[in-house]
């Protein structure tokens, strides 16, 4: 203790004994003080151990365990300096909270002390001179048997001290005694570390056991004598025998204390995990062994991966929900972001702010509410939630809501914790979310087509207004059907294969018949598969056109889901100690009741969450009894004990004498809004993706002819992004023509017609048709603000439209003209005014019966097709060859100015009729006959055609009853 200014000659008597002990000249005790601080490591389970000798200014360490490299310390920032104060144990369960030693440099670095507990050494006269004492890297208490452990051990190593001095003055005989006495201690307290819960080992240095206290083997679920003399490498999880073999090596080689922590095997088999202390122990006859100390950790283990599991998945839900985190320890004055809180603040990833550069992102016009808010939860614990605006490093301003609270310990405030989260997009949102909605309702419910989303399971997950009344059922009578089911079957056999192929990733867009009301259509559908994240599909969209009638493309999209019906109020009324009277049907049916459950007595605290009966407590039932009347936001407690947000109005009702004898609460369920706003926005994407998917160029303008919106298909037909068109006139995006020819179409629009028409595109490469139409765009009043435009390429049905016409007037066997195309083509040269110049033959083939009689049809027709071609060959491509039927051929020729320029075609189709006829290994000869009539009257119109078919009939007829093979045919003059 310290000496005061009286008794300076005691206080010098008392160092010079002191230094008498640090000097005097006895080895032999030396291993004294190392066995009993070793035996204080073992018995507290600790890895660390030291007996120091203090004076009025530093402590040394006599002998310690854990503290290479460290001999001395001032007496007044040491451990020791307080402890040796005591009349008994001095404990420190936790340094870095205790303000006496927070800044201790064995406490703030190497090696870490967190816990400590020293008894003071009393000489017999009263003088204290030092301490013995344990520590630990991490927080703990001593249990009652480990402080009597360590003070009897203090005692002991009093006692040693004394003798230390002593044996400078004794004979050999004395320290014999005392050697005596100092194995009978060891034995004593070797039976105390028998008794430890601590797991305590020797090994000799291939790993086999020496000596193992009970604790040990009853860890491992053996005895004693069964671990003896086996490896304690057997016992430890062979994925870390290797690296446990190697710490072993380095404390025999080095001497070092090594504290580590391992995998071992349980008695079950599972593996455990045990905090070692391991150091080297010198035997006298030289051999060294392996010290081993060790306690279970498993459930520390299990608790910190459970804590790095839980941050990890913090860190990712706060970088998904954009929420940052922050921390502010106030006694070290040092501030913690995480990485989302740089991200927002657009700092580095190693940014380490300070306070006030923190506050400094703040606008200047909103720093003193955050300072205020600070201040005022560091001096009373309020908590803050405000919107702020922050001035990011890159120069952006942006809206954040920053939220803090304090963290107390012994009553005052140790540390401020709190978030951030960017709700820049959502302050803009709210501004733009009716408009927007609004907007794109117009937009989707003009659409002229039926739109359905199903899922993959085949089931209608969304359909619009068209769809409803192709099924003619409700809304909630399609929605989780199949279209089988709906339908019955019919189409299955058309649409079943188009859905397996559109469910294997595989867009689809085909036609097919179907009956509807009575009435077959002719529809053409589109399925596009939706494809998730993942890669698989999710469902697909469909939208089916009406190509029957084009008009019936002008349905309308209907909303997506039907809006949710509000929950009625929940009434409850109690009497003015709490006890339910009367709770309405809809409040008993909201917590599961019955009206009979009112029968046992019930409080309405059993309804409300523990955060609204502290709402009651604290603020609501004062202000009922003030004021009568208290309206807010509470949450109570539902069936199944799920917590619903409601608004509530608590009214006090009083007798005559104006106390309070009974309160009414109507609660009204608040989570249809937050549920209504969450289905909003999923309808608002998926209108968006339902217009994108659509196979149309889909535009919306308002009354000054300005683009407000289009789709992805109207960018690809234009060739211009997005951005280039929105705002931009009709006119400075269509090409002229194209723009003049719909112009009209679009002042009808604009007057509240609903108008289709078609465009052709010759400038386009093919050519495309497409079919338009303009939808008024309504107000709620009923005023056009503008017209949505639909259009579809139908350019295949048109080329389908010229394909049919011309096979309807084709011989199916020759390609050549039939008797309806040959005549049709006549009236056309007819009309034109080329009577006069053209020229008919009419061809019979001779002998062609014989030809089917004996080598039948397949032959007949084969020679048919090969006269044909000779035909086509003969004439030029602005004259007409026909079949008119059976083996009569029929030629027009045009531009003919004398009658000689037709007779000398007719020899020509003559001598082709008599080549020979190839048809396999066969050499067919027939031969032909052929009449001419050559100018038809102009002024006959219609009839004219038929007259010159007739003259040439004539003629051939007169050519057959000449002997057959030639032509017959005589000119008639028109002029």
């Amino acid at each position: 203790m310290p000496t005061t200014p009286t008794q300076p000659d005691h206080e010098a008597q008392r160092m010079a004994r002191l230094h008498a002990l640090m000097v005097s000249d006895s080895s032999a005790a030396e291993p004294l003080f190392d066995s009993l601080v070793r035996m204080a490591c073992e018995a507290c389970g600790v890895p660390m151990a030291l007996l120091s000798l203090v004076d009025a200014e530093r402590q040394w360490f006599k002998a310690h365990i854990g503290f290479d490299g460290v001999s001395e310390t001032p007496r007044d920032i040491a451990f020791c300096g307080h402890a040796i104060a005591q009349d008994t144990l001095f404990e420190v369960p936790d340094a870095t909270l205790d303000p006496r030693f927070a800044a201790h440099p064995l406490v703030s670095g190497r090696p870490g002390i967190r816990f400590y507990a020293g008894a003071p050494l009393v000489l017999p006269g009263g003088e204290r001179v030092g301490t013995l004492c344990v520590m630990d890297r991490q927080p703990r208490s001593l249990t009652p048997a480990q402080q009597q452990t360590l003070l009897s051990l203090a005692q002991l190593a009093t006692e040693a001290l004394c003798m230390r001095r002593d044996l400078v003055h004794r004979t050999l005989a004395v320290r014999s005694c005392f050697e005596q006495a100092l194995a009978s201690s060891e034995a004593r307290h070797r039976a105390i570390v028998e008794a430890q819960t601590e797991l305590v080992s020797l090994a000799r240095a291939d790993g086999s056991l020496l000596y193992l206290n009970p604790a040990y083997a009853s860890h491992f679920g053996r005895s004693t004598a069964e671990l003896l003399n086996s490896s304690l490498y057997d016992l430890v999880d062979a994925a870390d025998r290797g690296l446990v073999r190697e710490r072993a090596e380095r404390v025999l080689s080095t001497g070092e204390v090594l504290d580590s922590e391992n995998r071992m095997l349980s008695p079950d088999g599972s593996e455990c995990w045990v905090a070692w202390t391991n150091s080297r122990q010198l035997e006298s006859h030289g051999d060294m062994l392996l010290r081993s100390v060790g306690r279970d950790i498993s459930a520390r283990k299990r608790a910190e991966a459970a804590l790095r599991a839980s941050e990890a998945f913090l860190e990712r839900t706060g970088r998904v929900a954009g929420v940052g985190g922050w921390e502010l320890d106030l006694r070290s004055n040092v501030l913690l972001w995480s990485l989302e809180t740089r991200r927002i603040h657009g700092v580095a990833a190693d940014h380490m702010p300070s306070l006030q550069a923190a506050v400094r992102f703040y606008a200047p016009e909103d720093r003193p509410l955050i300072e205020a808010a600070v201040r005022r939860c560091i001096a009373t614990g309020q908590p803050w939630d405000l919107a702020l605006r922050l001035d990011t490093r890159d120069g952006r301003r942006i809206w954040v809501r920053a939220v803090g609270e304090a963290e107390f310990h012994d009553g005052q405030v140790v540390r401020l914790t709190g978030a951030v989260q960017d709700i820049t997009e959502r302050k803009q949102l709210e501004l733009q979310v009716a408009e927007g909605e609004r907007f794109v309702r117009l937009i989707t419910d003009s659409l002229p087509v039926r739109i359905a989303y199903l899922d993959a399971e085949r089931r209608y997950r969304f359909v619009n207004q068209a769809h409803l009344l192709r099924f003619g059922l409700r809304r909630e009578q399609v929605l989780g059907h199949t279209r089988s089911e709906l339908l019955h079957g019919a189409g299955d056999d058309i649409v079943t294969p188009r859905v397996d192929a559109v469910l294997a990733g595989q867009p689809q867009r085909f036609e097919f018949d179907e009956e509807v009301a009575g009435r077959m259509l002719r529809m053409e559908s589109q399925l596009l598969p939706d494809i998730g994240e993942d890669g698989r599909v999710c469902g697909y969209f469909s939208t089916g056109i009406d190509i029957t009638e084009r008009s019936a493309a002008e349905r309308e999209l209907r909303e997506l889901a039907a809006i949710l019906d509000n929950s009625t109020d929940l009434v409850v009324q109690a009497d003015h100690r709490g006890q339910v009277l009367y709770m309405n049907p809809a409040a008993l049916s909201a917590v599961g009741l019955d009206a009979d459950a009112l029968v046992k007595p019930r409080q309405i605290s059993e309804f409300n969450t523990p955060a609204t009966n502290r709402l009651f407590a604290e603020v609501i039932m004062p202000t009922v009894h003030a004021q009568g009347v208290w309206v807010g936001n509470t949450t109570v407690l539902v069936a199944g004990a799920q917590v619903l947000p409601v608004s509530q109005l608590v009214i006090a009702h009083r007798d005559r004498q104006g106390r309070v004898e009974r309160y009414s609460s109507v609660m009204r369920d608040r989570s249809v809004e937050v549920e209504s706003r969450r289905l909003l926005l999923r309808e608002q994407a998926t209108l968006r993706s339902v217009t994108e998917a659509l196979p149309a160029i889909v535009s919306a303008v308002d009354g000054d002819m300005r683009y407000r919106f289009v789709n992805s298909a109207f960018e690809r037909w234009y060739g211009l992004p997005r951005d280039q068109i929105l705002g931009r006139r009709a006119s400075q995006v269509m090409a002229p023509a194209d723009h003049e020819n719909s112009l009209a179409w679009a002042h009808r629009a604009l007057a509240g017609e609903t108008v289709q028409f078609e465009r052709h595109c010759p400038q386009r490469p093919g050519a495309p048709h497409l079919s338009v139409t303009y939808v008024p765009l309504r107000l709620e009043d009923g005023t056009v603000d503008g017209f949505v435009g639909i259009a579809m390429d139908i350019t295949p049905h048109r080329r389908e439209q010229v394909r049919l016409q011309q096979l309807a007037q084709r011989d199916a066997l020759t390609g050549l003209l039939n008797r309806a195309g040959f005549e049709q083509q006549l009236q056309a040269c007819l009309q034109a005014g080329e009577g006069a110049a053209v020229a008919l033959l009419y061809i019979d083939l001779d002998r062609f019966k014989p030809v089917n009689d004996q080598h039948g049809h397949a032959v007949g027709d084969e020679l048919l097709r090969q006269f044909a071609q000779r035909l086509t060959l003969l004439v030029r491509p602005s004259d007409a060859v026909a079949r008119l039927g059976g083996d009569e051929f029929a030629v027009l020729l045009t531009g003919v100015r004398k009658a000689g320029h037709a007779s000398t075609v007719a020899d020509k189709v003559l001598a082709a009729a008599h080549r020979p006829f190839a048809a396999g290994a066969l050499q067919l000869h027939i031969g032909a006959s052929v009449g001419v009539a050559f100018g038809a009257d102009p002024a006959s119109g219609a009839s004219g055609g038929a007259e010159l078919l007739a003259r040439a009939d004539a003629e051939l007829y007169r050519a057959k009853a000449a002997g057959r093979g030639r032509q017959s045919g005589a000119p008639v003059s028109h002029s």
